[in-house]
């Protein structure tokens, strides 16, 4: 018998600046590749429910993103968030990595360390085996597993059917070079009518489902320019090109004009709420 629904809590709890310091603390603390900006982000998108459902991490590492949802999931009362990655090495993202075992210990021993053990429903398996046999609804989908293209179009495909009407997905390194997320986010997010509110906080590309496109209508000019910005930085990472000399220069020239700076708290907050 599957558990109703909890209601969502769309406002912040009134420590949340305090939250988001000492997490950003924690943080700093497990080794991986979210920024400063990224994890107050992605504190943000743990502690607003913007719709009911769960919270899924495809790509775990060390833990790091992991530990960040879980304490903000934990701030609102919510039981556990659900991880996914098959932990194997090496990877397109860490090609230098290559002692499997001792990110699995890690990974374990930082989720003890910062008492989320009990709050992380975790599948040790790759994320497609996971979405074989999954029929939950979703609040958040945070995708920074498989890196190309074929992977994180897989990782959308199996699990964006499941978002919640107001849920957020939000994808990793949008702003690094690598096929996969950016593609995803540009075509399968950007130029679909099924997503209103978006936007790149850092190298997070981050948009909000919504059942009915009347409402994403608005959203349609910002879209577009917001796809026009990242679709220059495709080439420069497409059919293999070394990511070197005067190619990489033209891809981080290119990428800062990309909009991508901190997000403002309270109107990202407004702009949700108008859609649910």
């Amino acid at each position: 018998m599957k558990i109703p629904l909890k209601y969502p809590k769309r406002k912040l709890p009134p420590d949340f600046n305090q939250h988001v310091e000492e997490l950003t603390k924690t943080a700093d603390q497990i080794e991986g590749y979210l920024t400063p900006q990224e994890v107050r982000f992605l504190c943000l998108l743990g502690v607003f429910q913007t719709a009911s459902g769960e919270v899924l991490e495809i790509g775990s590492f060390k833990g790091k993103s992991t530990v960040i949802l879980a304490k903000s999931a934990q701030l609102i009362g919510e039981d556990k968030i659900i991880a996914v990655d098959p932990l194997s090495l090496p990877s397109e993202t860490d090609p230098f990595v290559r002692d499997s075992s001792l990110v699995v210990k890690d990974f374990k021993q930082n989720l003890k360390e910062h008492n989320v053990e009990h709050m992380v429903e975790f599948h040790q398996m790759l994320s497609q085996d996971l979405g074989a046999k999954w029929d939950r609804k979703l609040r958040l989908l945070w995708i920074d597993g498989d890196h190309t293209y074929a992977g994180a179009k897989l990782d959308f495909d199996m699990f964006s059917p499941f978002l919640s009407d107001g849920a957020i997905i939000a994808i990793h390194d949008v702003l690094h070079p690598h096929k996969g997320p950016i593609r995803v986010f540009m075509e399968d997010i950007l130029l679909s009518t099924k997503f209103g509110p978006c936007g790149v906080c850092g190298s997070i590309g981050w948009a909000q489902y919504l059942n009915d496109s009347q409402k994403t209508q608005s959203y349609f000019d910002h879209k577009i320019h917001l796809y026009k910005k990242l679709s220059k930085l495709v080439p420069h990472i497409a059919l293999n090109r070394r990511f070197e000399g005067f190619n990489k220069v033209l891809y981080k020239l290119k990428r800062s004009r990309v909009p991508h700076e901190s997000i403002d708290i309270a109107k990202w907050c407004q702009a949700i709420q108008t859609n649910i």
